[in-house]
């Protein structure tokens, strides 16, 4: 045990520890797939010191040629840059003379600095002041954990809260298979390279966070901001982060007893049977080792006209404790 705040919230999950390092992710924005050319967002609520995240729902989309032209485009979130408070998404198009725009579903997180603010409340060494939190709104929780069997693909559980509110981290290991995650379902398929989809079946420990809507004090430990608002309570897991990271890409990489956030991240086009076949890559894990896959056929069309390469868009994504 660590030296710092231990407590179970008695849902039948493991017991946490908030000790030296924790920080406090918290959600700052959203893009949304209808605003289809919203290439750029500005956050309202930046925290000096966070640093940022995306987490992508789909990452990359087929665009099928339009007469005259006989070549398809495939439109890919690359990455994202910040200036101030302005959170600009990169694409990346096959096509240059493709003038179209893209914006992706994501979601946008700020993993809070410790602040060491001399406010009154807890304070636990290098961790995030919860005191110093400007807005309960923005205090990221738990407001789902448990095991979930997916046959090929199945919804997300429902939590009551809107799903482009949440982010969804998971621990499982099914070697050589691929999990997606599009915001609405979870997908489990085989790594093939082939022009249809082989379903598997895998359980998977969920840990889904929400935030947007301020936590709900109850008995034991709250605190309260200096707005008099609620920003931790014991009634939610709260969201919880220890410095970890993960740049995705296809090499195998040992993230150790942590949990990832579910997402596509990129995509995969290649030559099978006849056909150029478009999948997105999920991750693969096996064990604490992981690695981007290929997941479900997103898209085929003749190989007369192919748009075939493999693009990862350039992203850093946190790992958390299994604490959940």
């Amino acid at each position: 045990m660590g030296q710092g705040l231990y407590f179970n919230p008695g849902d039948g999950g493991p017991a946490m520890e908030i000790t030296a390092g924790l920080r406090c992710p918290t959600m700052s924005a959203q893009w949304n797939t209808s605003d289809w050319q919203q290439m750029s967002t500005t956050i309202s609520n930046v925290v000096p010191g966070s640093t940022m995240f995306i987490v992508p729902r789909v990452a990359a989309v087929y665009r099928p040629a339009f007469s005259p032209d006989l070549i398809p485009t495939i439109f890919m979130l690359d990455g994202y840059t910040i200036s101030g408070n302005t959170v600009t998404q990169q694409l990346w198009r096959s096509k240059n003379n493709d003038n179209n725009y893209k914006a992706f579903d994501a979601s946008l997180w700020q993993i809070l600095p410790a602040t060491q603010s001399g406010n009154t409340g807890l304070l636990i060494q290098d961790s995030t002041d919860w005191t110093a939190i400007p807005s309960a709104t923005m205090a990221g929780f738990c407001v789902w954990r448990g095991s979930i069997t997916v046959s090929g693909e199945a919804l997300l559980p429902d939590t009551g809260y809107p799903q482009s509110q949440q982010v969804v981290f998971a621990d499982w290991s099914a070697p050589g298979v691929t999990i997606e995650c599009d915001g609405t379902r979870i997908y489990a398929y085989q790594d093939r390279l082939n022009y249809y989809d082989e379903p598997a079946t895998v359980t998977l420990t969920l840990a889904i966070f929400a935030s947007g809507i301020p936590p709900v004090p109850g008995p034991g430990l709250t605190i309260m901001n200096a707005a008099n608002e609620c920003v931790f309570s014991l009634t939610k897991r709260p969201f919880v982060f220890t410095g970890a990271m993960w740049t995705p890409g296809m090499s195998p990489v040992d993230i150790g007893p942590t949990m990832v956030p579910l997402g596509t991240f990129g995509f995969d086009s290649d030559i099978a049977s006849g056909w150029d076949i478009l999948k997105l890559l999920g991750i693969i894990r096996n064990g604490n080792v992981i690695q981007l896959g290929r997941g479900k056929v997103k898209a085929r069309w003749t190989d007369k006209y192919p748009v075939t390469g493999r693009r990862i868009a350039s992203l850093t994504l946190p790992l958390i404790p299994k604490m959940y």
